[in-house]
């Protein structure tokens, strides 16, 4: 990559700046339990995440092979959702040493954003109390007016708003997901391994750019 390539930097919140699992497995968990199903452990609660709530849910239930009715599920979405705004950020906390690099891009002027496929007002409420000094241009959670990832229509809106082309931005991420986002947008990627994914899940997608600590992140940022 080449330094001049980067003028703005758009990230995934869980996996990706944010050890959110915690907080989303109790969650799941909470609607679980009002099935009478047993308790999800973190590594089943990874399995399930990033393509939204609701398809977590569903995940979860599959994966107890466990079935239920539509209207059941809105309800069972409903209690995930209730429970997971009244304890959002009862565990989850940043990854070590992304503060530090969010100041740094900060300081530096790159426009940076926030991207999920979580509740918008999740979204917004994490990022607020994680990082309350750090300047974000966008932050962005579902909403009716964006599908959510991969579709491209969130990066795509990010870069037109800031007036840049989508060739300049890096999109940093943790799943296969962020990837298929990456790519479907036209822009620049890497894929953090200290997120949701196992490092050898993410080496089978072909042509993706892994990071495995913040400082090659940071240098990922910059261009090098």
């Amino acid at each position: 990559m080449q330094e001049s390539r980067i003028q703005a930097v758009l990230f995934d919140l869980d996996g990706t700046l944010v050890d959110t699992i915690e907080d989303i497995t109790a969650a799941l968990n909470a609607a679980l339990a009002d099935e009478g199903l047993a308790p999800l452990t973190l590594e089943q609660g990874k399995k399930v995440v990033g393509r939204g709530l609701r398809n977590a849910i569903a995940g979860a239930l599959e994966l107890q092979g466990h079935k239920v009715t539509e209207t059941r599920m809105d309800s069972l979405f409903s209690i995930l959702t209730d429970y997971y705004i009244a304890h959002a950020t009862v565990y989850c906390k940043p990854y070590e040493g992304i503060s530090t690099l969010l100041e740094a891009l900060n300081r530096k002027r790159i426009p940076l954003g926030v991207f999920s496929n979580k509740d918008d007002v999740l979204t917004k409420v994490i990022v607020k109390e994680m990082f309350p000094k750090i300047r974000f241009e966008w932050i962005r959670g579902m909403r009716s007016d964006f599908p959510r990832k991969p579709e491209p229509a969130g990066v795509l809106h990010f870069c037109k708003n800031l007036g840049l082309p989508v060739g300049s931005l890096l999109y940093v991420g943790d799943s296969e997901v962020d990837w298929q986002t990456a790519q479907n947008a036209g822009c620049l990627h890497v894929l953090v391994t200290w997120g949701f994914r196992k490092r050898s899940e993410l080496l089978t997608i072909e042509g993706a750019r892994l990071v495995d600590s913040v400082k090659e992140l940071e240098d990922a940022c910059n261009g090098l």
